[in-house]
């Protein structure tokens, strides 16, 4: 597929964010299920929430362009994923799997970030109204969000016993 155009950018960049929610929604599941500490289980529970909403959001950006919402892959968080499985094959202690997950989550944000920052700029360029921007605005915000909460939960005195037993005197 070749790409030559600003609109047609938006689109794919907008399709990959797309894959990369719905398959959020199922990793998150699988994070909040897996992760041993209370509070980032419930972080990535209350997450994968917020990620049915994100989906709905964009296929509602897509239905405003009257673009058919599909997917394109998303390499980047291909890698992550198999990144934390392979973490997982290679770990039996809860505690420092929690660091893997927790990373892995901070991980994803920060690129969840980055592609809405760019979405946001690609959608201004073209002159986009607010039933695009605003959803994908609204997105960002709650990636910024989630995005803090891990790097408090990183801080937390739970977190700090963990990082003293797993860091040798």
């Amino acid at each position: 597929m070749s790409i030559d155009t600003l609109e047609g950018l938006f689109v794919y960049k907008l399709r990959q964010q797309y894959y990369v929610e719905r398959e959020l929604v199922e990793t998150l599941d699988e994070l909040a299920t897996s992760a041993n500490n209370g509070r980032l289980r419930q972080s990535f529970a209350d997450h994968r929430e917020e990620t049915r909403t994100q989906v709905e959001r964009l296929e509602a950006v897509f239905e405003a362009l009257d673009v058919q919402a599909e997917t394109r892959e998303a390499p980047i968080l291909d890698a992550i994923d198999a990144q934390r499985r392979g973490f997982e094959a290679q770990i039996d202690d809860e505690d420092l799997l929690d660091t893997v997950y927790l990373n892995v989550g901070l991980m994803t944000e920060r690129v969840e970030m980055t592609t809405y920052e760019g979405l946001s700029m690609l959608a201004t360029e073209l002159g986009l109204d607010e039933t695009v921007r605003e959803p994908l605005e609204a997105n960002y915000d709650e990636e910024q969000s989630t995005h803090g909460e891990l790097d408090t939960l990183a801080a937390a005195s739970e977190m700090k016993s963990l990082w003293d037993r797993l860091t040798p005197s």
